[in-house]
């Protein structure tokens, strides 16, 4: 299972080329890669393509972990709750910035994704990607404030995302129905991996800026290099390594 930007895909170019040995090494094994990311599950789908993954995939933090075959669990309430308590917030004086205040061309801009890219992630079905454009107290304040709304916001590798209580560790236990009996990798890079790691029987936090901050429960693998550089590395002396 792992995060994409920053860890399967480099966190500037968004390539996955370092990681294509292990891929392929994990293909002819028959394992499968289980994407799970704040993406969309329509930047997922395509991705999936690219990556000729027919795996189950788990979109926006967690939110909904989708079959591949049709069928997805959903865990999160409608993206259109979040607008609205995000709305109150606004006219109550914070101060932030979304996906929903910026057409394609300004969303391709902040993300540096192409137009079309643009269009696919802003396909959202649960979660609000946010600029926070206030002062460390005013963002305290904002992360109470959503609490009091049953909602959360974790701090990604470039936006602040809105969110319901769940991440990116909720599918986890489906996920685990559906592979009975496989050890269960977990790759990240930054704190919103943090509930999938500690899930996983083997975590690999890839380095970044912020891996310092993740503290796995269980066994754990550190990289020394970053992105699908470092995600190649880890499955490659996994694999090597596998009784």
């Amino acid at each position: 299972v792992t995060d994409l930007d920053g860890t399967l895909l480099d966190h500037q170019s968004y390539s996955w080329a370092p990681a294509k040995p292990a891929l392929a090494r994990l293909s002819k094994l028959g394992i499968p890669v289980v994407l799970n990311s704040s993406k969309t599950r329509s930047e997922i789908r395509q991705l999936r393509q690219q990556l000729s993954l027919s795996s189950p995939f788990i979109a926006e933090n967690g939110a909904i972990l989708d079959w591949g075959d049709g069928g997805a669990e959903g865990f999160a309430e409608p993206r259109q709750h979040l607008l609205q308590v995000l709305a109150q917030l606004r006219d109550q004086g914070f101060a932030f910035a979304g996906f929903a205040d910026w057409d394609r061309r300004q969303v391709a801009r902040m993300t540096g994704l192409d137009q079309a890219q643009a269009a696919l992630a802003m396909d959202r079905e649960f979660t609000e990607p946010l600029l926070w454009q206030g002062d460390d107290d005013a963002l305290a304040a904002f992360h109470q404030a959503l609490a009091r709304h049953g909602l959360q916001a974790q701090q990604g590798g470039r936006f602040l995302s809105v969110m319901g209580q769940y991440s990116k560790g909720a599918c986890l236990s489906a996920l685990r129905a559906r592979y009975p009996g496989r050890r269960l990798i977990a790759l990240g890079d930054s704190p919103n991996d943090a509930p999938m790691l500690d899930l996983a029987d083997i975590a690999v936090v890839i380095r970044s800026p912020r891996s310092d901050l993740l503290s796995p429960l269980g066994p754990c693998i550190r990289t020394q290099q970053p992105g699908p550089a470092g995600w190649n590395q880890a499955i490659q002396d996994i694999l090597d390594n596998r009784s």
